[in-house]
């Protein structure tokens, strides 16, 4: 009985210590998030509402300020679509934490963006505070699963 537990005990152990979520290194893991939000950013700054998609968890929940949250990645980029449509963005986001605990993430940091308006008027700058939550995808990569931000301007 002892080597029969043994036997479905040991690959069942392997098998768990195989899992990404249990081997991975922290240092790179960071290093890929720290990444994607600056690929984000890119992004954003060139308008590439396309590429927004591809950074973006199948779940997405993102709650902006004085709105109610958005769900799934479908429903976000077709509001940032808009967003950009009156916009030209130019932000920058500096990463001030970024914490990896399994499958899971946070990028804690902050945001100062400029949004001048396509039909003309004075550019818009603001400043505030963002919190990534990133999801480890199946294929290995992080995508934003949560993103909150405010303002930090009156």
């Amino acid at each position: 009985m002892k080597h029969l537990a043994i036997g479905v005990l040991f690959p069942a152990f392997l098998t768990a210590a195989c899992d990404p979520a249990t081997t991975s290194d922290p240092a790179a893991d960071r290093q890929a998030i720290a990444a994607a939000t600056a690929q984000f950013e890119a992004a954003e700054n060139a308008g590439s509402v396309d590429q927004f998609r591809g950074f973006f968890a199948d779940d997405l929940v993102m709650m902006g300020p004085s709105g109610p949250p958005v769900t799934d990645a479908d429903s976000v980029v077709a509001l940032m679509r808009v967003f950009h449509d009156a916009f030209a963005v130019q932000v920058e986001y500096n990463s001030q934490e970024i914490v990896v605990f399994g499958d899971w993430a946070f990028d804690l940091g902050t945001e100062h963006y400029t949004l001048t308006p396509k039909a003309g008027g004075a550019p818009i700058r603001r400043s505030g505070n963002y919190l990534y939550v990133y999801q480890r995808q199946e294929d290995g990569s992080w995508k934003q699963s949560r993103v909150i931000w405010n303002s930090r301007d009156p």
